[in-house]
């Protein structure tokens, strides 16, 4: 039995309730012998002590002075980044602003080990394409993946024992024993590891990718954007102490994810009979809770499917209204992170360039466990000159945002 909710409050009753709502694996379940079973024991899926002591663990080089120390960085990564990619041609941003992404993951979470880690990112893309209730051809791939992606985790965690850095999330899980004093177990260390490394990437990427979609299409905003920017950084780096402040830069980036939430859908199971509103939901019942509608609230949010950076001037809606990085006690760690992983890069990007849409694109959206732009993202990058223009385009989009240029 599925049921599904789009409220605000039915959101807040699931997700401050610990005990009697868990996470569940949105995938097709793989058999327990599996590495694909193993690899799926997220840190959503725990519970009690155990759930609490690994987000005490991997929430250390997540909190928000750590992340702001991470801010030099980030900003010299992406700088290094942006500047190698193409002009004046039409080019698919999807593997550039993946390939970004992954670097200051590994770099800032990871140990900066490249060599192991970089294969493995390319492996968890595999398990996040397959994270859908039905089997296909992402499915048979991912358990076709799963058993080289886990003997490569336990590989390169086999390095990092005895190695201890407080600031290497892999390190953290091999380096410290579980919540009964125990060594961790080879499903804790996959699992989360797979889980985190993953989150850490694609969900920045795709935050980036809609932003710059919008962007394109609104391009009088994308200039006054590029403008605080420019008058923040100057020549110098991106850093957050520059762009940390900046008000049209932080509306952006809220309104970008809010119409296009990273992480579009939740799926909660009642571990015992319990109320949901006037509804009673028996144990077991699986329910599906959609950012993407609660985030369209018109009583928050004017002219809900409308990209309006400004509105954030005098809006700071509650967790459980702009369900962006969950709520309650089993909200994002990595919150402060991401946001500022997509600041970066998207202040990286407009301080060296005017974006344009590449004329006759088609742009569809793909939902798995995130929401991705579908099959490919061509943008143009002019020189800083250029008054862009919005290009008109095709696809399942429109669907999704009132755009002011329709094709």
């Amino acid at each position: 039995m599925l049921g599904c909710i789009a409220d605000a409050e039915l959101y807040r009753t699931m997700y401050s309730n610990l005990d009697a709502w868990r996470g569940v694996n949105v995938a097709m379940r793989a058999f327990k012998n599996q590495a694909a079973s193993r690899l799926s024991l997220s840190i959503t899926r725990l519970r009690g002590a155990r759930h609490a002591h690994y987000r005490r663990l991997i929430s250390l080089p997540l909190s928000k002075p750590s992340v702001a120390a991470m801010s030099p960085d980030m900003a010299s990564v992406a700088q290094r980044h942006v500047a190698s990619w193409p002009r004046d041609t039409p080019t698919n941003v999807l593997p550039l602003t993946e390939h970004l992404m992954q670097d200051l993951a590994i770099k800032l979470l990871f140990g900066e080990d490249h060599e192991r880690a970089m294969p493995i990112a390319r492996k968890i893309t595999y398990g996040a394409a397959a994270a859908w209730p039905f089997p296909g051809r992402a499915y048979w791939n991912w358990l076709r993946v799963a058993p080289k992606l886990e003997t490569e985790i336990m590989e390169w965690a086999a390095q990092k024992r005895g190695d201890i850095d407080p600031k290497d999330i892999l390190s953290i899980l091999v380096n410290n024993p579980d919540e009964r004093g125990e060594p961790a177990t080879r499903e804790l260390i996959g699992g989360i590891l797979t889980f985190t490394f993953g989150a850490a990437y694609e969900t920045c990427q795709n935050a980036l990718n809609w932003t710059l979609l919008l962007l394109t299409q609104h391009p009088v905003i994308a200039i006054r954007l590029a403008e605080e920017i420019d008058q923040a950084v100057g020549r110098g780096s991106p850093s957050m102490d520059k762009i940390g402040a900046l008000t049209l830069l932080d509306g952006v980036v809220k309104e970008a994810m809010r119409l296009f939430p990273p992480v579009p859908l939740g799926f909660r199971r009642s571990m015992i009979e319990t109320n949901l509103g006037e509804i009673v939901v028996p144990s077991g019942m699986r329910v599906l809770a959609s950012a993407y509608l609660i985030n369209r609230n018109p009583e928050i949010y004017r002219d809900p499917s409308r990209f309006d950076p400004e509105r954030w001037l005098n809006l700071q809606p509650s967790p459980y209204d702009y369900t962006v990085f969950g709520a309650g006690g089993r909200m994002c760690p990595g919150a402060a992170f991401g946001t500022q992983m997509a600041k970066i890069g998207l202040a990286a990007i407009l301080s060296k360039y005017r974006i344009e849409l590449a004329a006759g694109t088609r742009i569809d959206h793909r939902t798995s466990i995130t929401l991705s732009p579908s099959p490919a993202l061509r943008i143009i990058f002019r020189d800083k000159t250029t008054v862009p223009v919005a290009v008109p385009f095709a696809g399942t989009v429109h669907e999704l945002v009132d755009l002011p240029v329709a094709m």
